[in-house]
């Protein structure tokens, strides 16, 4: 069936044409086999006749270099070639001898059912092997490739692979594929109950037909130990998809040599596929093509893909060696700094060194905190090393309500990036969105939109001051970074105590501002009582959270309505933050208690900035008396975001699953601090859960958990902890198994009295005041 090859000099010259300046430098090949036909019938597989009689690592690399040229691995995972016929511990015997002196490869054994596992776990004990390769030719049954997986698959080599972190390559069967229910159901719960081992889904989950990976990839959402290569795929689609649901460093460049070096390619036909070679189809009368090297055509397929989601130089290396040598332990980032030296780097040249004052890395682990991510998907945050942590710190200070990159916000955002997202005209989106709006609160009759909570809180108060025609505003919590509420401090620097965030600087906020902005506390009606009694021929407006860490007392939400509405001043309620969370329009629908305008930003849009000053129309009008607007709030991917978040969170009962996860964390994390007797402080509503340590040294013994939690793979910090769709009760397990270790030393450091001493660096930050 297939004749001996040798690539020649017009493969050469093509590759140089299309490909010399896109394969990086000593790529890695994460799918090749290493054999000698000694072992095997080579009478039985034609396949075999392509390259040598005896393939080492050395003719491996031979046979690359005629046509690829100092571009050719440098080393590869490697594993047998699986037949009926092969004489598997002489197989093994000889791929583990041959790569002995290859530092920079790994091997996988071959195994099949029937083996004795006692002896394999000799086998791993003797020799470096990274894993196993399993292939459905071991199924007992007549049409292997009709095989479910655990016919070749036994369960004892998940159950090694899971307790020693080796990796597992599965070439899956069956007519459809990823499509298959039982190939879907059975990797997924084999993953999620062995998530230390490490699954390589072969041939981009055998993609051969580009729509079954396609259409079937979804059921592995959230499944962290999955990875894939690009073996003998030739086709951009199936890349395109795995690397939009999980990344650059899920993916792995493999050329399944010998495979790589016969003339031809797996081409999708309907919902099915077939290879065509240089021998089984005519050529002869067609002279726009001739049959190329497989390994030529599938390097033009993750071309394809890279370049169609604008992947980057760095998104390459991975795909062509970082993210494989990482996954098999022959690289080790989890101890570099590029994060930290990145953020060294921007102290100097950003003032403050970020954007963001909760995302400075000194209010978490100073000199450990990673800083800056890479990918962020589901509840998982990838750093700049390569290193994946589960996000239960900030969680973009709420601002991803559904999870880092939700498939159906992303598609929507997508649709509209790829035909224009700004223009002279206006974004039909946004009249959607308000109608939308409106639709969720018969209380409001008229919407406007920004882009972001703190410039959205200045409309709102700027709205209230033109519909008043008064200066004053009394406030309960934060809202932001603008004048109008910096003006709090003027003066006064513990005006804003209590206010969530104590101390903040008004340096630059004008000093006749000064008395127009007067804090009162939440649950203390009387302070308000105080400030109309004191101020009420001249306040505009009351902004307030409706809630935040707990239910408002009888009577105060309805009391603060009621002075509002006989002092005719604008209540608004911020729910930038907590709003949608406790129920779907925001928390003053469960109250009952209608504002004059509501406030929302980080929840309606899912991380795309978006935000929206809602109110009646009395109130809304006096918008149009004054002068508030701005070219990027035309803009359309935010309304975008804003639509397809807000249809999801309609279309699910996301309140209920954020009330489920977050009392199983608070009763996990109150059993934990009971049982090592950690002073810790469980609080707030189960939606949006909050610890804190009441402890002397609560900001080291805050530093020190944060700090030994990275190394458990998550981020996590004290305060707000903002939950999502994309946690799942196995999150929260997750979280509660590594936490339960850590309290155990979090209880040691207490009792030795080393609690700084253990942190391995500086003490997080406390305020604001500090971070000057």
């Amino acid at each position: 069936m297939f004749e001996h090859y040798k690539p020649t000099a017009d493969d050469a010259a093509l590759f140089d044409r299309l490909l010399r300046d896109f394969v990086p430098d000593n790529p890695f090949d994460a799918h090749g086999h290493i054999y000698n036909t000694a072992h095997l019938r080579p009478d039985e597989m034609p396949l075999l006749q392509i390259g040598p009689q005896v393939a080492t690592f050395n003719a491996y690399r031979q046979s690359n270099t005629p046509w690829m040229g100092d571009k050719g691995p440098t080393g590869g995972l490697f594993f047998p070639f699986a037949h009926k016929t092969c004489d598997v511990d002489a197989a093994n015997q000889f791929l583990i001898d041959d790569l002995a002196d290859q530092p920079g490869s790994r091997a996988l054994m071959l195994v099949k059912p029937g083996m004795d596992p006692a002896a394999v776990e000799k086998q791993l004990d003797a020799h470096p092997w990274a894993g196993f390769k399993v292939y459905h030719v071991y199924a007992d049954r007549p049409r292997t490739m009709d095989a479910a997986n655990d016919e070749f698959l036994p369960e004892w080599v998940w159950e090694l692979a899971h307790q020693r972190s080796l990796a597992i390559m599965l070439h899956m069967v069956r007519d459809e594929a990823m499509v298959d229910p039982h190939n879907q159901k059975y990797i997924r719960e084999h993953c999620l109950q062995y998530p230390n081992a490490k699954l390589i889904l072969a041939h981009a989950a055998r993609g051969f037909c580009a729509q079954h990976t396609v259409d079937g990839l979804h059921v592995l959402r959230g499944v962290d130990n999955v990875w894939f290569d690009t073996s003998a795929i030739a086709e951009a689609a199936p890349l395109e998809t795995i690397l939009r649901m999980f990344g650059p460093w899920k993916l792995m460049f493999g050329f399944d040599w010998p495979v790589s070096i016969l003339r031809g390619r797996p081409i999708s036909i309907g919902y099915g596929f077939h290879w065509i070679y240089a021998d089984n189809t005519e050529w002869d009368n067609w002279n726009l093509a001739t049959p190329q090297l497989c390994g030529l055509e599938c390097l033009l397929a993750v071309k394809q893909a890279c370049r169609s989601l604008g992947l980057t130089p760095r998104d390459r290396d991975i795909i062509f060696g970082a993210g494989a040598r990482q996954m098999l332990g022959i690289e080790d980032h989890s101890n570099d700094r590029t994060g930290q030296d990145r953020y060294e780097q921007a102290s100097q040249i950003i003032p403050f060194g970020v954007q963001l004052l909760s995302k400075k890395p000194e209010n978490f682990a100073p000199g450990q905190w990673p800083a800056y991510f890479a990918e962020a998907r589901g509840c998982s945050v990838v750093d700049l090393d390569g290193n994946t942590y589960k996000d239960f710190a900030g969680f973009a200070v709420g601002a991803s309500i559904l999870g880092y990159a939700d498939p159906d916000v992303t598609d929507a955002v997508t649709r509209r990036i790829q035909f224009g997202s700004i223009s002279t005209l206006n974004p039909p989106e946004e009249v959607d969105l308000a109608e939308l709006l409106i639709d969720i609160h018969p209380w409001a009759q008229m919407a406007r939109f920004t882009r972001a909570g703190g410039e959205s809180m200045a409309v709102a108060v700027r709205i209230a001051r033109a519909r008043t025609k008064r200066d004053k505003v009394a406030i309960c919590g934060y809202h932001g970074w603008s004048d109008w509420y910096i003006a709090a401090n003027l003066g006064n620097d513990d005006a804003l105590e209590g206010h969530l965030i104590p101390g903040l600087n008004p340096a630059g906020v004008p000093k006749p501002l000064r008395g127009s902005t007067l804090p009162f506390r939440y649950d203390q009606l009387d302070q308000l009582e105080a400030i109309v009694a004191a101020h009420g021929d001249d306040l505009a407006a009351v902004v307030m959270e409706p809630t935040r860490g707990a239910d408002p007392a009888p009577g105060f939400l309805e009391g603060i309505r009621d002075i509002c509405t006989k002092n005719n001043t604008v209540l608004i309620f911020d729910e930038i933050t907590i709003g949608w969370k406790l129920l779907v329009g925001g928390a003053h629908l469960r109250y009952n208690v209608n504002p004059d305008i509501a406030v929302f930003a980080k929840t309606i849009s899912n991380g795309h900035p978006m935000a929206a000053i809602i109110g009646n129309a009395d109130t809304m009008n006096a918008a149009k008396g004054s002068f508030i607007s701005s070219s990027y709030w035309t803009e359309s991917v935010g309304p975008v975001a804003a639509l397809a978040t807000i249809r999801k969170m309609q279309r699910i009962n996301l309140p209920k699953h954020l009330a489920d996860i977050g009392a199983q964390f608070q009763q996990g994390m109150k059993e934990l601090a009971a049982k090592h007797n950690v002073p810790a402080t469980i609080s707030g509503h189960p939606e949006v859960p909050m610890f804190t340590f009441d402890h002397p040294e609560s900001a080291a013994l805050t530093t020190l958990m944060t700090a030994r939690m990275l190394k458990r793979g998550f981020l996590a910090g004290a305060g707000f902890i903002f939950l999502t769709l994309a946690h799942e009760p196995r999150h929260i397990d997750d979280f509660l198994a590594a936490q339960d270790e850590t309290f155990a030393e979090l209880a040691d450091a207490i009792k030795a009295n080393e609690i700084e001493k253990r942190i391995g660096g500086p003490v997080k930050n406390l305020g604001f005041a500090r971070l000057n």
